[in-house]
């Protein structure tokens, strides 16, 4: 018994602990590789949801210009000022624009804008029509908000 208290006590208490020093230092070597990890998939949702911008009115530039490039029939009716949303982390950059066309050249170039335009992201779209009294016809409008962020952190 004297010999448990004075020996094997302390024995076995150092190897509890040399146990739970192993079990943290293997959790902090996890840690690096979890934000290692944590800063790829951050990277990967700047790609996904619009990316950080340093100039938005140099977005509505180049959606204006990724329109007109392409050979669809369609008209800008309206583009709206970059419209600016923040919040304690990110500052949001909201675009507004309004295209006239026929129901096929709409959905052509809003699909060409989604799949191609990799400066912002579509995250409103709206069509509809309105009736022209003087030409007694109705005309299909197509209204696009697309929006990127900055981070301000």
């Amino acid at each position: 018994m004297a010999s448990y208290k004075k020996t094997f006590k302390h024995t076995l208490s150092a190897g509890k602990e040399l146990g739970i020093v192993k079990e943290k230092l293997l959790n902090n070597e996890n840690a690096l590789q979890d934000l290692h990890n944590l800063k790829n998939d951050i990277s990967h949702l700047d790609k996904t949801i619009g990316g950080q911008t340093s100039n938005p009115e140099l977005v509505q530039q180049k959606l204006l210009d990724f329109i007109s490039k392409n050979n669809y029939n369609v008209n800008i009716v309206s583009i709206e000022d970059v419209h600016l949303f923040s919040d304690n982390e990110f500052l949001i950059y909201s675009n507004q624009i309004e295209l006239e066309g026929t129901y096929n050249n709409l959905v052509s170039i809003l699909y060409e804008i989604e799949k191609h335009f990799k400066n912002s992201r579509v995250v409103s779209t709206q069509l509809y029509s309105k009736k022209n009294y003087r030409t007694n016809s109705k005309n299909l409008y197509l209204k696009i908000i697309l929006q990127n962020y900055e981070n301000t952190k």
